[in-house]
Parts: C-alpha cells; structure tokens; sequence
C-alpha cells in the first residue's frame, strides 16, 4: 500500500455543514439546498434553479401482515444439481388454482404418484412422528423436554422451535429499534421500481416511483428469514434475488395479464398499479438440512426458525449480463457462482472455511470483468471473471466495511472498519490483468466546526470521524460518504460528498486530488425529541454470541442505515437514503456529467 496522496479537507476549503434543524433537499450548482421549513427562501432558489422535489416515504418498524388461510409458499417441484438445493414455490393470484375440488384433487393423486417414493418415505417418517408423540405423553413435562426437546415432530421440539423463535424476533424488532425498519434497499436497474426490505417481518415491499404508488402484493416466504442483500437480475424482467439466512430466494414477478397498456408506446406499464404472480425460488450451497428440504410439509401457522449455516448468505451481486450470480457467506469465506437459468452452483475456494474469514461484501464491477471480495479477518481479495484468479491485500489495518466501484472499472474506493481514511485501488492494465495498487485518496478526521447558519461564538458541532458507508452514483461525479457511531459526541446524521476525479488516481505522483470536498447533507428532521441512548448487543448484527460486546446506539438523531443511487437518473444522481427513523428521502444532485474536479 502506498502512500497518501495529496488530501483536501472540508475544513481547509471552508465548507460548513447545515444546522441541526435544517434538512437537505437537493444540489444544483455545486452548492446544497438546505432548508429550516416550508418557508424557506431558499426553496423559492431551488426551484428556480430547476431543482426537483421527490416525496419521502416512510416504513413503520411494525407491520401487520394478513396471513392467507392457506400457506401462500406451496411446493411444486424439487431438483438436486452439484449438491445443491433449488427449491420452487408459488404465489399470487392464480397460483393455487381456482378450479373444481375434485380437479384438484386427482392433480394431487398424480403428483402423490409420481413422487411415490418420496411419499413413501413421508409415510414412514408420519408413522415414527406418532409413535414418538405417543411415548412423549407418558412421561413427565420437563422429562419429555429434555428427552424430545431436539427430536422433530414432537410437541417438546414445537415447544422449543416457539421459543427459539421468539427469541429470534425479539433480536429483530431489537435492531429494528437500533438501525431502522429497513435492512437493505434494492433499485431495479431499468424501471423506477424500488425493492425495500423490512427487518422485523423479513417481508419486501415494492415502491413504484413512475406512478408514486406502492404495489399490493408483498414478497414473503417461510425460507425467506434473516434478508442480508438484494439484487435485481439485469435484462431479466422482474427477478430478484435476496440473500438471506437460508440461502438465495430467487423472486420470479410476472404481471398480470390485464394490465393496462401504457401510454407510451415503448415504454413498459407501472407494476404498482397492477397485480402480479409471484415464485420463489431457493438455490442454498450446500443443501440445508433433510427435514427443511421440502416447503410442501410447512403448514401456513407453522413457522420454522432457521439458523446460520454453510449455505447463510451475507452479500450478492449479479453480472452485467445477469448470467451468473456471486454470492459470499456469513459462516466461511469461500464465493459461490450460480447459474441461475441452470441453477447449478461453483464454489470458489480461495479464502478461509471458518467464521473469521467470512466474506462482508462482495461487488462485480461495471464491466463484469472484476469482482472484489470483503472478508472478517481484514483481507481484501480482488477476482478476474475469465479465470477467476485473484489476488489478495492482507496488510489493511482493519476489515474493509464498504467499497464503490468507478463506472470505467478501473478503480475502486473502500474504506476500513474504525478509520477515517478513503482508500483507493487502481489498476493499471486491462483484464485480465491484476497489476493495481492500493493509496489513500482522502481522510475525513472528526473535528468541531461551526454550522452554517451559525453566529460566532456559537456551539459547534463534531463531524467526521470513522466511516461506515460509501456510495458513488453511475456516472462516477459524486462519492457520498456515511460516518460510524465511535464517539458520544459525534453528529452522524451527516452525510459528505466528494466531487470525484477518478483519473487523477493515474497520474504520477499524486499531484491532484482524487477526492474533492463538495458538501454536506442532513436528513429530514425528526422534530423536537430527547436523544436518549440504548445499548444493542453487536452479535445480532455479527451473528455471534457475545453479549459482553455493546455498541452504543443513539435514538434521537435521523441517522442513515442504507445509502445508494439510482442506476438511472438524467439530469444527474439521484440519491436514496433510509433513515433509522424507517423514513426513505431522495436527494437529487444536479450537474453536468462534463463536470469533474481536478
């Protein structure tokens, strides 16, 4: 790792962020609009200056859901390929059928035929079941919880599952109140449709920006538990892929085919304003466990908690093609590629096989020509798709939280867990070449500074400090940049954008800036309320059992859990950010995509 380049700070260049009562609404000119009300003059300046208002959305931590009476996850089909588990299930309008009783009941005769040998083994399994529950009523309470607390199918193993997941839910609604409602936020890469998941219920909700509606349907499913990551399959209609504890739940959406046509000739109808099909399909490297094989033996009242394995998946990305998916796992830190129209799974064994090298974040570059690889144990590995060889960083100071790719995929900028430094990974050489260097592009230090609209000798707020998230829009002209929660003191409801200057990263000596401070944005104010603190155990974001480790969470401030851009936005980017108050803003940025810091 090389040495710093010439850095420009936020101090040095004068820049001020906004006061705490004020909330940004967007950026034309180089310059954020911040407002303190509706009237404010300076929206008067926005919009004269073409700016663009979108509407927040807001996502409540609770949510009741409508179960149907039968299970909406009904199984239809199985198949093993290179021991891996792709399991389908159905719903939607349509999806059980709306035929005679006597129809459907000779359909299932077929199908109990056909399967006669896995029935058969049902059978056996059904007669086992009674014979155990039969021996578990002649014991004692506690005997026969200690006894067949573990042995699935009887009402001591019901009573444990009830517990565990009770306990599972209360570490959910837990983070919920510590990092917001939403987990992670999807958008598609050709429509204004926006996939949001919803931590305590593990349910996503589809948000249609074109028509400013929500769709009716929501995507739900027993496998469905634990959502670390979502992605929509490119050039493959509506298919997204959510990883999760289980595995990969691959989301087929079929429209309805009423829909009404649009008014534009090429262009496609707003999916919130219709209904649709939906299946899922669950692809797990290796196959889960025999008794969770089949969703046909879970009933819609049952609800099956299950835990991290081999197969949990922590992040997801797929190719530009769509092709082939790449997913990293919570439990290890070996890459899977899928297949997905085959469905067929290629592990990757490069990393480690235990939980100190499991894989944080994974990305494909633009090109689809360079994957990078996060992992626990601070490595850092970058992959070329040809041959999929890599090469590995093992001397960072820290595990890398978060990491951008340049629309041109010849850099990269990441930061590490507990500094405040940006770094930057440059390649010199085409693909398949690996020949890249890593520098720091850029280093935001906290320090105390007066607000904008600040008085002399008013009270100064502590920005900077540890970073926690990075985001850079598709046409690579602003780097937005989250800070974590490592002081008491520090506002972290701020959010800071870089102008970027990709090319300066290739010229020798560092000589100019690759990162050049632009401003500042705050989230929508959440009106006048007490900070207080609460202590979160870190494990329930880890998965590990280490209730000794806290990490301090305030509550009082609009402090961001999720931040990325929209994959197409004309006048400039246009920024996505959930707040842990469960409330979602866009922010747009106006430039000219000529406009680059030197």
């Amino acid at each position: 790792m090389s040495a710093y380049r010439q850095i420009t700070t936020f101090e040095e260049r004068g820049i001020r962020p906004p006061s705490k009562e004020s909330a940004t609404v967007g950026e034309t000119d180089l310059k954020f609009i911040h407002l303190r009300g509706g009237d404010d003059t300076g929206l008067l300046q926005y919009v004269r200056s073409g700016g663009i208002a979108f509407p927040h959305i807001m996502i409540p931590e609770a949510i009741q859901l409508r179960r149907p009476a039968q299970s909406s996850a009904v199984g239809l089909n199985e198949m093993l390929a290179n021991e891996s588990i792709f399991l389908r299930s159905a719903s939607g309008p349509g999806a059980n059928g709306n035929g005679s009783p006597a129809l459907s009941t000779m359909v299932e005769n077929i199908i109990w035929l056909w399967n006669a040998k896995e029935n058969a083994a049902g059978l056996l399994n059904q007669l086992r079941t009674r014979a155990l529950l039969a021996a578990e009523s002649w014991l004692p309470g506690p005997v026969a919880s200690a006894v067949f607390g573990m042995v699935p199918g009887t009402v001591s193993a019901a009573k444990a599952d009830e517990a565990k997941f009770r306990e599972a839910e209360g570490k959910r609604n837990m983070l919920a109140m510590s990092e917001g409602p939403v987990s992670c936020v999807a958008w598609h890469p050709h429509r204004s449709l926006i996939a949001i998941a919803h931590r305590a219920t593990d349910t996503i909700f589809l948000y249609d920006m074109a028509s400013d509606t929500w769709c009716s349907n929501v995507l739900q499913n027993t496998y469905m538990q634990g959502i670390t990551s979502m992605a929509w399959q490119p050039n493959c209609g509506y298919t997204l892929a959510v990883g999760c504890t289980t595995g990969v739940c691959l989301w087929n959406i079929i429209p309805s085919a009423n829909a009404q046509p649009s008014a534009e000739p090429l262009s496609a109808p707003s999916l919130g304003s219709m209904q649709f099909s939906s299946w899922m399909t669950l692809m797990a490297f290796p196959p889960l466990r025999d008794q969770h094989r089949h969703p046909t033996r879970l009933s819609s009242t049952e609800r099956t908690v299950f835990y991290r394995s081999s197969a949990s998946v922590s992040s997801l990305a797929f190719s530009p093609s769509g092709q082939w998916l790449v997913t990293g796992h919570q439990s290890h830190g070996h890459l899977t590629v899928w297949d997905v129209s085959l469905g067929t799974a290629t592990p990757l064994k490069r990393s480690g096989s235990t939980s100190s090298s499991a894989t944080l974040q994974i990305g494909i570059s633009p090109d689809g020509r360079y994957l990078v690889s996060t992992h626990a144990n601070g490595h850092l590995r970058l992959w070329e798709t040809e041959s999929w060889s890599s090469r590995l960083w093992s001397d960072l100071p820290a595990s890398v939280s978060q990491f951008a790719w340049s629309p041109d995929s010849r850099s990269m900028f990441f930061a590490v867990t507990g500094s405040a430094a940006i770094y930057a990974l440059a390649l010199f050489k085409p693909a398949p070449s690996l020949d890249a260097e890593i520098t720091v592009a850029s280093s935001f230090e906290p320090h105390a500074t007066a607000t904008l609209d600040g008085e002399e000798g008013a009270e100064r707020i502590r920005v900077g400090g540890a970073i926690k998230s990075l985001a850079m829009d598709p046409k690579g002209q602003r780097l937005v940049v989250g800070f974590d929660d490592d002081s008491a003191s520090s506002d972290i409801s701020l959010l800071a954008v870089y102008l970027v200057s990709t090319e300066a990263l290739f010229r020798a000596g560092g000589s100019s800036c690759a990162l050049m401070p632009l401003g500042y944005i705050r989230g929508p104010n959440w009106g006048k309320q007490s900070p207080h603190e609460t202590e979160v155990p870190t494990d329930l974001i880890t998965g590990q059992e280490k209730p000794s480790k806290k990490k301090r969470v305030r509550l009082g401030l609009p402090v961001p859990s999720w931040t990325g851009f929209a994959p197409n936005f004309g006048p400039g980017a246009l920024l996505t950010v959930a707040w842990a108050n469960g409330k979602i803003s866009f922010v747009p940025m106006l430039f000219r995509t000529s406009s680059k810091s030197n």
